[in-house]
């Protein structure tokens, strides 16, 4: 649900930051991205109101299953017409935009090989810069590199942690959070895991994105039963203005970023050498483990 929920919110967020030029002066080329937008956006009709008041009932209502239904039909237009000029105009400042939010969608060679139809004004956009970044970012974390290390306190245990120093084991670095309900349905299976390989030298590590309600993701741990692994929480904090007000993130600390993480859950495999294997999901990852530990 949270991967349609990020699809649903793209034409409400595709370039939110260049939406509020108070926060921060914009180059040249973010302005004649933001033009290339309200343009965009000004032939859209009331699609992007329908999303806006969809995307807010989602979120105020209990039955969120039946508002993502709604959701779909107003997706379909949106998402057609954003490939359309895609095609069209591969090369332009929006394209980077558009891109920025596929970010995660696509690999690193597709990355590449549409960063490399943007033109200058493109690439010198903030989500031009952006999917520079990702690029060398998904090279970074590419199968046999060494996995970035991740050290911080154990939210759970309140002990030091990091991830080297499990180096001699098989990691399973999980990113989730307390409220992605397809991360808590995927924490029995972990657990099998564990218990059928841990004795191998199977290890898990959560990542947990709830650094503004850790107390919410240490209830959620309680009521899965995943306590006994290891937990840190994600690294991204809220930045305030003088008045008190949000003023965007601070991001410096924030281990989702080091792995190019963009939806939950993500999981990573670690071998014992603490390299990276590569992305699995529940499937892929038992027959990864019964590869390497032979049962």
């Amino acid at each position: 649900m949270k991967k349609l929920m990020i699809i649903a919110a793209m034409a409400l967020s595709t370039l939110s930051a260049m939406a509020q030029p108070q926060q921060r002066e914009l180059s040249a080329a973010d302005k004649i991205q933001m033009d290339m937008q309200n343009a965009f956006f000004a032939g859209m009709g009331d699609v992007l109101q329908k999303l806006e008041e969809l995307n807010k009932a989602y979120y105020e209502t209990d039955n969120r299953d039946s508002v993502a239904e709604l959701m779909k039909p107003w997706q379909k237009i949106y998402m057609e017409r954003q490939k359309a000029y895609m095609e069209k105009y591969p090369s332009t400042a929006l394209a980077s935009a558009f891109l920025r939010a596929e970010l995660g969608r696509m690999s690193v060679d597709e990355m590449k090989a549409a960063y490399g139809k943007l033109d200058e004004t493109a690439r010198e956009t903030s989500s031009g810069k952006e999917m520079a970044k990702e690029i060398a970012t998904l090279e970074r974390v590419a199968p046999g590199n060494p996995a970035p290390e991740i050290a911080k306190d154990d939210f759970v245990t309140g002990k030091p942690f990091s991830l080297s120093s499990l180096k001699g084991k098989v990691v399973l670095l999980d990113f989730w959070a307390s409220w992605c309900k397809p991360c808590r349905a995927s924490n029995p299976h972990v657990k099998a895991l564990y218990d059928k390989y841990s004795k191998k030298g199977f290890d898990v590590v959560y990542v947990a994105d709830n650094d503004s309600n850790p107390d919410q993701a240490l209830k959620a741990i309680d009521e899965d039963g995943i306590k006994k692994y290891h937990h840190v929480l994600r690294g991204l904090k809220h930045r305030t203005s003088a008045e008190g007000q949000f003023a965007g993130y601070d991001d410096s600390e924030d281990v989702s970023k080091l792995y190019a993480v963009h939806f939950l859950p993500t999981k990573y495999l670690i071998d014992r050498d603490g390299n990276i294997i590569g992305m699995v999901d529940d499937e892929s990852l038992d027959a990864k483990l019964k590869e390497i530990f032979g049962f």
